[in-house]
């Protein structure tokens, strides 16, 4: 059985030999232009692709985020723009005074920016706190909130209208966190947890995520002046 497994393994496959001729130095040196040719299209093709999808993603690479909106200056009581904050970058930040973590963390943040970019003598910055629960964090109560955070804060209220408008400007999402919870006062939103900056001239110019650092958002903030 060993030498028929053998004899099998060994044996030629019919015809083979005869489907393969001699191997000539032409044949080699088509075989090697063909190649070639293949190898420099394939690099061709790949570089041309590449600059094709850059050229794509510059073109629709900045979000359209931002527009007019209006909303209640908590500090005066009285209605503001986004034109009222023309001439200068704002970062505007989106949450509610009752967050028990989140919010609270992120506002640290900005003021550790702010603090940062005043040390290099960088042009004013002003950091907006937009509620996304108007219902609760009346101007009374923002004003309290303020106290624990950067002096230099803005914070914004307004009606449940004027909210949506100026989340759904900055695509900012933001729901109740339980509809089923039976006390009306006592209740957690969930939201986007997003820095936008804006340019003196009210258009959107970046965007930075709770995991950026403090340093590359200053940084990223300075090459904007």
């Amino acid at each position: 059985m060993a030498a028929a497994r053998r004899a099998f393994s060994d044996a030629p496959i019919p015809g083979r030999a005869d489907k393969i001729g001699p191997i000539t130095w032409s044949g080699l040196a088509l075989a090697g232009v063909v190649g070639s040719g293949a190898v420099y299209y394939y690099y061709s093709e790949k570089d041309r692709l590449q600059t094709q999808t850059t050229s794509k993603v510059t073109s629709v690479g900045k979000p359209l985020l931002g527009g007019p909106w209006t909303l209640v200056d908590c500090d005066t009581g009285r209605a503001v723009t986004d034109a009222s904050f023309h001439g200068k970058h704002t970062l505007l930040y989106f949450g509610f005074t009752h967050c028990p973590d989140i919010c609270p963390n992120e506002l640290v943040r900005i003021g550790e920016v702010l603090d940062k970019l005043q040390a290099e003598n960088a042009p004013e910055v002003v950091p907006l706190f937009v509620t996304v629960d108007p219902r609760r964090d009346t101007i009374a109560q923002m004003q309290i909130y303020k106290a624990d955070f950067h002096p230099a804060f803005k914070m914004l209220t307004g009606t449940r209208d004027q909210v949506a408008d100026i989340s759904k400007a900055y695509r900012v999402y933001f729901s109740k966190a339980d509809e089923n919870e039976e006390d009306d006062d006592d209740y957690l939103v969930d939201h986007s947890i997003v820095m936008y900056l804006v340019g003196p001239d009210g258009e959107f110019l970046d965007f930075f995520t709770q995991s950026a650092r403090v340093d590359d958002i200053a940084t990223k903030i300075k090459s904007y002046f």
